[in-house]
């Protein structure tokens, strides 16, 4: 229950700001409207539309489809449409009496436009959140290349400078790799971690207990910390 309202919240967000954009814009007549009442209905609206565009899901869920982001985008619209229509209608019927064809017609072409752009913008965002999501997934640090093929899906806990080579210490052993510390240092991005002493760099993921003498690593190895190094620590919320 809890992933499911958690789910519809981006969609009941974005419709909230869609509402409270058209209300002060107060298109199609709507300025005309008592500002309470303007917002009240192009909120619902526009959490209507959200809801109606919720429809495709929901298909696409039952009949097992797989569509691209535009053919998606292009579903929204249509039974965000017909979500909205329908309630305008009504409201229209009840008021009016039934609309004319031209009168209905029009009116839903300049529904669809509002439902086609909050479409587009919403499969525009899903698709930078994608990619984004992929490059965090993917980011991966260059240092792994240069260790053995048996550490390279070993966490990397710490490195250690060694005359010219630097000391990889992983969850699964250690290797020595010809590089300068400060390279290496490079090459373990996107991993998260610090300097404690200036021939040691450690991973937070690493660090098993802090304490002043030193850091423990999780390979049971003991890290030492200079005055400087001790203030990094501190200053990343290690201690």
């Amino acid at each position: 229950m809890k992933n499911q309202i958690k789910a519809l919240k981006p969609m009941v967000v974005t419709c909230l700001i869609a509402g409270i954009i058209l209300s002060v814009l107060a298109p199609y007549g709507t300025h005309t409207l008592n500002p309470v009442i303007r917002f009240v209905y192009w909120v619902g609206l526009s959490l209507a539309g959200g809801f109606g565009a919720g429809i495709i899901d929901v298909i696409l869920h039952w009949r097992g489809w797989t569509i691209k982001p535009w053919q998606h985008a292009v579903g929204q619209s249509i039974t965000s449409t017909i979500a909205v229509a329908s309630i305008l209608l009504m409201m229209s019927y009840s008021t009016f009496g039934p609309p004319s064809l031209k009168s209905f017609l029009s009116t839903l072409f300049y529904i669809w436009v509002v439902a086609a752009t909050i479409s587009l913008i919403g499969m525009l965002i899903r698709k930078q959140k994608l990619a984004t999501t992929n490059v965090e997934n993917n980011a991966r640090p260059a240092l792994y290349e240069r260790l053995a093929p048996k550490l390279r899906s070993a966490d990397i806990y710490a490195l250690c400078a060694e005359d010219h080579y630097v000391r990889v210490v992983t969850s699964r052993g250690e290797e020595l790799v010809l590089m300068r510390l400060s390279d290496a240092i490079k090459e373990t991005l996107p991993l998260k971690g610090l300097t404690p002493h200036r021939s040691w760099w450690v991973a937070e993921a690493g660090v098993d207990t802090v304490k002043k003498a030193g850091l423990m690593l999780h390979s049971g190895q003991s890290v030492p910390i200079s005055r400087t190094g001790m203030k990094h620590v501190r200053a990343a919320g290690w201690v």
